[in-house]
């Protein structure tokens, strides 16, 4: 081991430590290969600030737990928190006016509501009287169902009116299918039969078969979520679109603005599991150690197989050193147990950095106060980092990864 650290310390001594990175697009397509130095030195490069570096010790791990959730919803929609805009979406007529606009917006600034989630949200009116005027909708072109799946339709409206008023309105809500993919639909939901039928209009061109959301509150929140059964014809072999619309609400005061958000349009799978656990124990003699590690998330590679799992991870991993495949689970609590064998050195701190390049989660730091003062054999691997662009400083959080070979231990799999 006194060599192998001989020969680290002479490559970090010649500040330079060189990664060939692979990149590819977001269709996984190969575009080229960047060859990088990827180290920094601190104090030299990466100056600690008000005595802020702290070095810290955390004990060895004995498990390192991993934990997917089967969330039961896969959205066929991608905007619906009105991020990119009308992406997705079909707004109503409306007069081109400040007060009777329809739009999604993200200026907030003289906005008296404020979006649920992220920056943007659709603003819209309402009528007084009975019009069926589309308010907005969803492209039946960018929404494709699978057959024998529930829908899952849900949003948040908030009918902001000045007055703080108490009118009765009534919002309706519609469910149309697209079967043969030119656009138009063939058949519409009927709520009160929870059934799919064959398209009619009514006078107004819309489907005559709606759901009525009747309500009095203004000036607040209010979360709306409505289930529909699968769709299901024999005649129809392949996925269909699906379209989900809402009409202007009537019985509004003049001048009540309507905001929407979270409208979310999703497949409601059932599942038999609601999660998967995998595990990476140390052998019980290996120390005695009691430590664990443990995180949850939405994906999983161990379930690539499994088409009613949301969060597929697909593909087969391996390291140069690895013989086999194995999944992305597998390896990365590996990888994990490794660092944690013993006790795990991390450092934490804000940092100036006076070299001319920026610094990413990719880099790696290697502390060197010098022989006399404390050098680390390696160099640290980034957890977590800030920058603050006003002032020029970086919090960043690292840890010393351990590249000795994998630490014995047990892997295992259970669907719970």
């Amino acid at each position: 081991m006194g060599l192998i650290r001989t020969h680290q310390l002479d490559y970090l001594n010649k500040s330079n430590e060189q990664i060939s990175f692979k990149v590819f697009d977001s269709d996984g397509v190969y575009v080229e290969t960047l060859d990088e130095d990827i180290l920094i030195t601190a104090p030299e490069q990466l100056v600690p600030l008000d005595r802020s570096l702290v070095k810290n010790y955390e004990r060895p791990l004995k498990d390192t737990i991993f934990t997917s959730k089967f969330i039961g919803l896969n959205f066929t929609n991608q905007n619906a928190q009105f991020f990119y805009g009308e992406d997705g979406w079909i707004l109503g007529p409306h007069v081109d006016d400040a007060l009777y606009t329809k739009k999604i917006t993200d200026n907030l600034l003289y906005e008296p509501v404020k979006p649920l989630s992220g920056s943007s949200y659709f603003k819209g009116h309402g009528t007084g009287t009975p019009k069926q005027t589309l308010l907005i909708k969803s492209d039946i072109n960018d929404s494709v169902l699978r057959q024998g799946v529930s829908v899952q339709v849900s949003f948040s409206y908030n009918m902001y009116d000045i007055s703080n008023g108490t009118n009765r309105y009534v919002m309706p809500i519609y469910a149309v299918i697209d079967s043969t993919g030119n656009g138009s639909p063939d058949y519409m939901y009927d709520f009160e039969e929870n059934k799919w039928i064959a398209y009619a209009a009514d006078s107004a061109s819309n489907p005559q078969k709606q759901f009525n959301i009747i309500n009095t509150l203004h000036n607040k929140w209010v979360g709306f979520s409505k289930e529909i059964q699968p769709f299901e014809v024999d005649s129809v072999t392949t996925d269909v679109n699906i379209e989900i619309g809402i009409l202007e609400p009537q019985g509004l005061s003049l001048g009540t603005v309507i905001y929407l958000d979270n409208f979310g349009i999703s497949e409601k799978l059932e599942l038999n599991i609601s999660n998967i656990k995998n595990i990476r124990s140390r052998y019980s003699y290996d120390g005695g150690y009691t430590a664990v590690y443990e995180t949850q998330n939405i994906f999983s590679n161990e379930l690539k197989d499994d088409d009613s799992f949301v969060g597929q991870i697909e593909g087969d991993y391996e390291r140069p050193r690895d013989s086999s495949t194995k999944t992305l689970e597998a390896l990365v609590t590996q990888e994990i147990t490794n660092d944690n064998r013993d006790y795990l050195t991390k450092y934490e701190g804000v940092f100036r950095n006076k070299d001319t390049k920026n610094i990413g989660l990719h880099n790696k730091v290697w502390v060197n106060f010098g022989v006399d003062v404390l050098q680390e054999p390696v160099s640290c691997y980034l957890d977590a980092m800030v920058f603050d662009v006003k002032a020029a400083e970086y919090d960043i959080k690292m840890h010393i990864p351990n590249q000795d070979d994998d630490a014995p231990s047990i892997y295992k799999s259970i669907a719970e």
